[in-house]
């Protein structure tokens, strides 16, 4: 299996396993502080894996997430469509800052995300807002850090 085709493999299981880690029954306690894996997966792979992840395919993988949890068709799809492609578009810049900085581009993509949620919730006619959902950013920036050394490690010694 040549190198690209093996990077796209790891690159699809690691969303495949961010959309189990998403839908994966557990007690309501911990139900609250859900990471929100697959943007998290996505924002990490459209800015440190460019070439080999597209805007199509992370809205494809949103349309299989708003799929298996019930909720509004195209919702995460939106999501993920536009932070994938901000993410892309200053990827470039983003890769070669300090990680105080790199925490603080995601800070800002996952709560523009949260507020696309929230917008699209409010036109549809279910305004709900969710203090649970913005501790989760919080916590996934806290996170970021070992998510991103976590994957870069995997992603290392799936590819040797």
């Amino acid at each position: 299996m040549n190198h690209q085709l093996r990077s796209l493999f790891f690159i699809w299981s690691m969303i495949l396993l961010s959309i189990i880690l998403m839908v994966i029954p557990v007690p309501d306690v911990i139900e609250q502080y859900r990471l929100p894996w697959l943007k998290m997966t996505v924002i990490f792979f459209s800015i440190f894996n460019i070439s080999l992840i597209g805007i199509i395919s992370v809205w494809f993988s949103g349309l299989i997430l708003d799929i298996m949890t019930g909720g509004l068709m195209g919702e995460n799809a939106l999501i993920l469509a536009v932070l994938s492609y901000l993410s892309y578009r200053f990827g470039f810049q983003v890769r070669v800052y300090p990680m105080w900085q790199i925490m603080i581009v995601v800070l800002i993509l996952l709560s523009l995300g949260e507020l696309i949620a929230l917008w699209i919730h409010g036109v549809s006619g279910n305004m709900f807002f969710n203090i649970y959902d913005w501790i989760n950013v919080g916590i996934a920036v806290v996170v970021w850090p070992i998510f991103m050394r976590g994957l870069e490690k995997m992603q290392s010694s799936f590819l040797e």
